[in-house]
């Protein structure tokens, strides 16, 4: 008997067949997919031809079987949002295919879609036609490289649905293809065995011991961690059952407690205590009892009545000889609760508790925690060490992360089980672990916006800060919603002051990018508490170091009435603690012509009632440039406070805040270039003299560089020639830190581009740096040294001796490897060469120096430093000068202005009409973008931007 093939439908999906002998057997068979790809088609919505290419596509797309195409004028009617329908069958979608006339360009629509694939990393095919327009879009532009989407041309807009459905199914086939070729491998190494961790053997720990069941059957529990670590629910195989038990359902009960903000009236305690009853002995289970009671205390925000019950189980835990592990557990407890009693209470005192810990001689260990933990770590390392040792040559699909999400619910269950508020409390930072980790090997949204909710909820401003720098994408990816959901997740903090701290944070990182709606509400909640807060004679204190630093992060959005008013609350109490965090927002933050006159009035009457008190007059002494800019905004109102720090602050009166404030800078300047050129000799002289070696507390060198930018004024030949001797000796003889010579060197290039007279008078001075470089690379002043490398030193060198005229390319070309990898040297070296760049607007390195600093900072442009990437960004607008990399510095700016934070993404803006080079195409394709950008200082700098434009 033979079979005679009869049809292909597509490649892989349908074939048909039948029989060639018997009758009976001659009916065709077909065979389809159980399971189909989802497919989201984006385009211009409403016109005939796309309408009409877009249903074409449709077609042909599910005539193969293999996929379910979405478009939304053929869906049904539904009771969501229209946005919401297509947004979330976009996010639902395995790939998405973009069809864009170049002539209509991208409109905002389509442009959502197209940040949304970008965000989650939803495959994508672009189609580009060219039929009627030749030139390329930005955003076409921005897809060449290797790491980039799909991209194609076509000639002819009827070309697309045809085009579009054989490259979908070409994908689909080519995948299957490396899959069975092993360059695509199925991920089984997640799955790999480790250490059980079970009840059997507890015994040698001593009771209590959990039942062996709990600790294997927590899949609720697991579940629910990874729903909300990934962001979606784990899938099941038809086949596949829940494993679970008593214990795993009382732990799912709990959980919305910690991560859902519900009360912890929602929690059936007395049912659970019978359910532990049952398990554990009588002694233990009495001290457990006790322990719930604490708990329930803690999370009703009564901190007074937990410590008590704390206080009752450690007791009866002693009286009743419980095990070491469970006393210590308990004094643990105690301690971390004593302490939130003694912060409320704004007491500082011993805590009897830590005393008996540290007194006691045995080690804290806990039985089957401690084994969870460690394994759980195992994981992480052997996850990043696999990783690390991949080929590169290979692409890994699919994970399993069931195991990690069952240790997480297996160390809440035994937290619970053993009535440990603090390991209870402790998940919140095992779940950032987790999320870390998981942020170290994948690409995904979700993580990194876990990552940032947790750093805000739990964290302090500088790891909230690292986070920023270090994933760049949190500014740029993050939605009003997602803002909200911060905020929101703040309210899981039971006590107060630990609520309203978070919620601070939270405000000061997420509120530019709340909706108008929710960020009215948020910002009459806070400043709400921040008055009532500065108005109670019994707040706690401790409250007080977020406040400035939640208000800088929104003070863009505030009123500054509001925000002057406050400071003035600030003076009223004489919170002198927070003097110096208040000053230093003052002179980031507020403007007084931008205030009313009673506000601006105010604040400065109140600065000057802080000056006129000797003792608060101290703090000013160390943060005390806001007084400067007070002065520049207003001289009007600010006429007693200019008096009172000439009486109060004479040195600084006559120094820094006279160089700041002068209305005559044809008399003042070349007398500050004096006075400084005579501090730089001092120091270049004293300077590791008998082995003596200081820091500085102002850079003298930079401040010069500063005056001489600044002010376009002619200096005499002898202020000149004595500036240049003085510098040239802190790089040839002085025994000053790197980062002074840098200074040197960057003051140094200023004068030889804006000062050519000089440079040529002193021309000698020049030659001698050059030929005695070689003892100035040498010089040895470790003991001060920063984590700067000396082989930045080398490289301004070479900038120095590049900008005089000489030939430096070999030895740029040679120096420049050994700062990768070197994160202060990097920022060290890169902010030179913006100095340098950046001294005029015609200033430009040599053509093959520039090649070689325009490759690195394609490289620098993608750090995980905010710094670099901020230094690189600058350095790409100079590079425009040289009509050479017109076409790098445009393709460049559009990818930074789609992937980079809101800082790059200002700069950009702040840039976008300055220089030179800049296609018509690219401002378009920016400001477009900026202005739907869900940062609101990003849309405001662009409307200030474009505004300044239009009136030029």
């Amino acid at each position: 008997m033979g079979v005679r093939l009869t049809g292909i439908s597509t490649p892989v999906g349908g074939v048909s067949w039948e029989y060639t002998k018997g009758a009976e057997r001659s009916a065709p068979l077909s065979i389809f997919p159980r399971q189909k790809i989802k497919v989201f088609i984006s385009s211009i919505c409403g016109v005939e031809k796309y309408d009409k290419v877009r249903d074409e596509l449709k077609t042909a797309i599910e005539r193969t079987q293999l996929a379910y195409v979405y478009t939304f004028e053929s869906k049904e009617a539904s009771t969501l949002p229209a946005g919401n329908h297509y947004t979330w069958a976009l996010e639902d979608s395995d790939i998405c295919i973009f069809l864009i006339d170049n002539t209509d360009g991208i409109k905002p629509g389509v442009q959502a879609e197209i940040d949304t694939v970008k965000k989650h990393n939803i495959k994508a095919l672009y189609y580009f036609c060219d039929e009627t327009q030749k030139e390329k879009t930005a955003l076409e532009q921005s897809l060449m490289g290797a790491h980039f989407a799909k991209s194609k041309t076509v000639h002819h807009f009827s070309e697309l649905s045809q085009d579009g459905a054989q490259a979908l199914i070409d994908d689909i086939v080519a995948v299957y293809h490396y899959y069975c070729t092993g360059k695509i491998v199925l991920n089984s190494g997640e799955n790999d065995e480790i250490q059980a961790v079970d009840v059997v053997g507890t015994e040698k720990y001593q009771l209590p011991t959990i039942p062996k069941s709990t600790l294997k059957n927590v899949d609720k529990c697991r579940d629910y961690f990874l729903k909300f670590v990934l962001g979606y629910s784990r899938g099941r195989y038809p086949d596949e059952t829940e494993n679970t038990s008593e214990f795993d359902d009382w732990g799912i009960q709990f959980l919305p407690i910690l991560f859902e903000g519900k009360s912890i009236k929602h929690f059936n305690t007395a049912m659970y205590l019978d359910a532990l009853k049952v398990q554990q002995d009588n002694g233990h289970y009495q001290v457990v009892q006790i322990r719930w009671q604490a708990i329930q205390a803690y999370f009703a925000g009564n901190i007074e009545k937990c410590v008590e019950y704390l206080e009752s189980a450690l007791s009866l835990a002693k009286e009743t000889n419980q095990p070491t592990w469970v006393i210590k557990d308990i004094l643990v407890d105690l301690r971390n609760q004593s302490l939130t009693r003694c912060i409320i209470r704004n007491e500082y005192s011993d805590i009897p508790a830590q005393k008996e810990l540290t007194e006691s001689s045995e080690e804290l260990y806990y039985p089957i925690l401690d084994r969870i933990h460690e394994s759980l770590h195992e994981k992480y390392i052997e996850g990043l060490y696999k990783k690390k040792i991949e080929s590169p040559y290979s692409v890994t699909i699919g994970n399993n992360l069931d195991q990690y999400g069952e240790m997480l619910a297996s160390s809440l269950i035994v937290s619970m089980y053993n009535g440990s508020l603090t390991h209870i409390l402790l998940i919140y930072e095992k779940i950032r672990d987790f999320v870390f980790y998981l942020s170290c090997k994948y690409d995904d949204w979700n993580l990194r916006l876990n990552l940032y909710k947790l750093a805000i909820f739990a964290g302090d401003e500088k790891e909230i800060k690292g986070i920023q720098n270090s994933f760049p994408e949190v500014l740029n990816n993050l939605t009003a919603a997602e803002a909200k959901s911060i905020m929101d997740f703040c309210l899981n903090h039971p006590i107060k002051y630990k609520r309203l701290r978070s919620q601070l944070r939270a405000f000061g990182s997420v509120g530019y990018f709340l909706d108008d709606k929710h960020y009215k509400s948020c910002e009459k909640s806070i400043v709400d508490e921040i008055k009532s807060w500065l108005n109670s004679d019994t707040a706690v204190v401790d409250i007080g170091q977020d406040i400035f630093g939640c208000l800088s992060g929104v003070a863009y959005r505030m009123s500054q009435d509001i925000l002057s008013e406050i400071c003035c609350q600030f003076i009223d109490r004489h919170y002198s603690r927070w003097y110096m965090d208040m000053f230093k927002f003052i002179a980031n933050h507020i403007d007084l012509r931008k205030m009313s006159d009673e506000s601006a009035k105010a604040l400065v009457e109140h600065i000057n009632c802080v000056l006129d008190n000797e003792k608060e007059r101290k703090q000013v002494n160390y943060s005390p440039f806001f007084l400067c800019v007070l002065r520049k905004q207003d001289r009007a109102i600010t006429g007693d406070m200019d008096k009172k720090i000439a009486e109060y602050l004479p040195n600084y009166y006559g120094g820094a805040y006279k160089l700041e404030t002068s209305e005559n800078e044809n008399q003042d300047m070349p007398g500050f270039i004096q006075e400084y050129t005579e501090r730089i000799r001092t120091s270049d002289e004293e300077q590791g003299k008998n082995g003596v070696y200081f820091g500085h507390g102002t850079r003298e060198i930079a401040t010069v560089r500063t005056i001489l930018l600044k002010n376009e004024l002619a200096y005499d030949a002898g202020t000149m020639d004595m500036l240049i001797s003085v510098v040239a000796d802190t790089l040839l003889i002085s025994k000053e830190e790197i980062s002074t010579k840098l200074d040197a060197i960057a003051l140094l290039i200023c004068i030889v581009v804006k000062y050519p007279e000089h440079y040529a008078r002193n021309q000698c001075v020049f030659e001698k740096l050059y030929e005695q470089q070689s003892t100035i690379e040498t010089s040895d002043n470790s003991i001060i040294s920063s984590n700067i490398d000396r082989v930045s030193l080398k490289i301004g060198l070479q900038l120095l001796f590049a900008s005089i005229g000489k030939n430096v390319y070999r030895n740029i070309l040679e120096l420049m490897p050994y700062i990768q990898g070197d994160v202060a040297t990097t920022i060290a070296v890169t902010h030179l060469i913006v100095e340098y760049l950046e001294t005029s607007d015609a200033v430009m390195l040599p053509s093959r120096v520039e090649a070689i600093i325009l490759q690195n900072v394609l490289q620098w442009l993608h750090s995980e430093y905010t710094d670099i990437r901020w230094n690189a960004t600058r350095i790409l607008f100079t590079m425009s000068r040289n009509p050479d990399n017109y076409g790098i510095v445009n393709h460049q700016l559009v990818n930074l202005i789609d992937s980079d934070s809101v800082y790059i993404k200002n700069l950009i803006i702040r840039h976008l009409y300055t220089m030179n080079g800049i296609a018509y195409g690219t401002k378009d394709y920016i400001v477009s973008k900026c202005k739907q950008d869900a940062n609101f200082v990003v849309r405001m700098v662009c409307d200030e931007v474009e505004k300044g434009a239009n009136k030029e």
